[in-house]
């Protein structure tokens, strides 16, 4: 048996690789006949019968020899690698063969290290190159860990602060982007006079931007936004009651309510009133020449407005009473109207 050193300096012995063999294949041997006396037991047992019984006797009864056949697999495969390095090391010292194979791997540790260094320069190039291009194509948070390497790894870190540079700058030019597209979005959604929405609008992109002065503007702009508008619609609901329009008048007033608070509101009650009180005398007035000119389609939609404008008022209910009457004979007029034709 020969000694051996271990990585703490101590020798220790080194069995042979044909003794080793003999275990292996004493190991094999043993596992084959003890395999041949649980398969008889098996075989004969009154449980054979019972499959549940007979699984669970098999498991306990070719575990054995099982473990027997593994430890003898590796007997024989270690006795047959030793074998083999001792035939390459011309039947030398196995010492010899171990210490070299240390002397080996040392090399080829200093191997990776000195490549390394050789390929430095190309590794920096690719480096580099991959950073511009992830700068170019806005993946920010890839470019910053490269950019993390380039300073941390290989010490250029002056390099790395000018990309860092483009990369903040390429950030504000991509928001400032974003910024513009939004507020020409909040832009069209003012030229609809929907100051809810405009509104929204201005907190969400107060969130996403909180930074940008240009958002902060925003609420600015809608507020001065719905007070021009305030003011542009006071002015045509006043215009439109002096010149007598009542239906321009209480489009506008419904309009205008969305804007007043009720101490703005109190100057133009009585003005509402009155507008309100002229509408509901001007359709009265038409739906009663409608009726009595008989003509049906007209008075029908004159009547649903009624309705729809003053629904708590008598006139509205004495029209309900005929709504349907004038239904019907607006659809008869229709059919002999498309008849002539």
């Amino acid at each position: 048996m020969e000694p051996v050193t271990d990585s703490s300096g101590a020798r220790k012995p080194v069995v042979p690789a044909k003794r080793m063999a003999g275990w292996g294949f004493g190991l094999w041997i043993l596992s084959i006949i003890l395999g041949a006396v649980a398969a008889s037991i098996l075989f004969n047992a009154e449980f054979a019968a019972e499959p549940g019984i007979k699984a669970v006797a098999a498991y306990g009864l070719y575990a054995l020899p099982t473990l027997l056949a593994l430890g003898g697999t590796y007997f024989l495969l270690v006795a047959a690698i030793r074998t083999a390095i001792e035939s390459s090391s011309g039947g030398g010292d196995l010492t010899r063969v171990i210490d070299s194979l240390e002397r080996i791997n040392k090399r080829l540790l200093l191997s990776d290290t000195a490549k390394r260094i050789a390929y430095r320069q190309e590794d920096l190039d690719v480096l580099r190159k991959t950073i511009v291009d992830d700068i170019a194509k806005h993946r920010f948070d890839a470019a910053l860990a490269l950019i993390a390497e380039l300073s941390q790894t290989y010490g250029f870190i002056e390099e790395a602060e000018g990309f860092r540079d483009q990369i903040a700058g390429a950030r504000a030019a991509e928001q400032e982007a974003k910024v513009t597209q939004a507020i020409a979005r909040l832009e069209d959604i003012l030229a609809r006079y929907d100051f809810e929405r405009a509104g929204a609008e201005v907190a969400k992109l107060r969130r996403l931007y909180p930074d940008s002065e240009r958002v902060l503007q925003q609420e600015r702009r809608v507020a001065q936004a719905r007070e021009q508008r305030k003011h542009d619609v006071e002015r045509q609901f006043l215009e439109a009651k002096d010149r007598g329009d009542t239906d321009k008048a209480m489009e506008l007033m419904k309009e205008l309510d969305k804007y007043l608070t009720p101490e703005e509101a109190a100057p133009f009650r009585e003005i509402a009133r009155d507008v309100i009180g002229k509408q509901r005398e001007n359709l009265g007035m038409q739906f009663k020449f409608a009726v009595q000119d008989k003509e049906w389609l007209r008075s029908v939609r004159i009547g649903e407005q009624i309705i729809r404008e003053f629904p708590n008022t008598r006139m509205a209910q004495e029209v309900r009473e005929r709504l349907d009457k004038l239904r019907e004979m607006a659809s008869q007029q229709q059919a002999a109207s498309g008849a002539r034709v």
